[in-house]
């Protein structure tokens, strides 16, 4: 694994928590997973190797909100207190 490699990796993981916790409750944790994942592959020959953290936060968030806006509401429901 190259430095390159491993701090590209480092990136992907640390934007995936950013929006997970942005996106929590609105959008299941696995579609998450796979926006960030595909958005990467996307950003991957597109962009300068330095540019993929926010690149990929914003390309990501912004297909996470395109998602969201798309999928209907959650249902919550919250059980009654004995």
């Amino acid at each position: 694994m190259t430095v390159r490699s491993h701090r590209a990796h480092d990136v992907v993981e640390e934007v995936g928590v950013w929006l997970a916790g942005e996106f929590v409750g609105r959008l299941p944790a696995a579609e998450i997973d796979r926006v960030v994942k595909v958005t990467r592959l996307d950003l991957e020959s597109s962009i300068a190797p330095e540019e993929l953290g926010e690149m990929l936060h914003r390309l990501g968030r912004a297909r996470l909100q395109r998602i969201a806006q798309l999928s209907p509401p959650a249902k919550v429901r919250i059980p009654q207190a004995r």
